[in-house]
């Protein structure tokens, strides 16, 4: 799963997987482009959902 998180940058944002420079920069760059902030958000909040369900299920 981590795999596949890791291919989409916004997915790796919203995973919490990025790096600290990563980080700036696609935070920078939605300054520069709020239009998308909605778009991350909605993308963040079913990655946590997927993280969650996937969590609780390897959790006996």
């Amino acid at each position: 799963m981590k795999e596949q998180l890791e291919s989409n940058l916004i997915t790796k944002y919203a995973a919490g997987l990025m790096t600290g420079e990563e980080v700036r920069a696609l935070e920078e760059w939605l300054k520069k482009n709020p239009q998308f902030s909605v778009t991350v958000a909605v993308i963040k909040q079913r990655v946590d959902a997927l993280v969650n369900t996937a969590a609780r299920a390897v959790m006996p």
